[in-house]
């Protein structure tokens, strides 16, 4: 019985120190020049240290908000006609608001390589 009782607080103590580890990242994808959320864009985080261990949520209208385990992260948002985003983040916070995150369509980021291969050519 002493036995049971050991492993039963163990598993306690496990399960309540893993969930003081998660923390919840928000934040809004945005067209330039716009503060209206791209609803339906795909946010993914992926594990730094195992990229077989994905969270992911469809963004609404009030932008996402994702609980995950804290640590190292690679924020990718996909969305028709857009640019995809990719940033490294550390989740190291039980709160982390990313606030408004500027994504350029195609036609933008198209405008901006030509113009950055202009300024290299000079």
């Amino acid at each position: 019985m002493k036995k049971i009782l050991s492993t039963l607080l163990f598993l306690a103590v496990a399960f309540t120190t893993q969930a003081q580890n998660l923390a919840a990242v928000s934040g809004t994808p945005v067209p330039k020049k716009s503060a209206e959320a791209i609803a339906g864009a795909l946010v993914t985080f992926t594990s730094e240290w195992d990229s077989d261990l994905k969270y992911q949520q469809k963004v609404n209208a009030d932008g996402f908000r994702v609980v995950l385990p804290q640590g190292g992260y690679i924020l990718t948002i996909v969305a028709e006609g857009y640019e995809t985003f990719q940033q490294e983040i550390d989740v190291d916070e039980p709160n982390i608001d990313l606030d408004l995150i500027i994504m350029l369509t195609t036609e933008q980021a198209a405008e901006r390589d030509a113009r950055r291969k202009k300024r290299a050519q000079r």
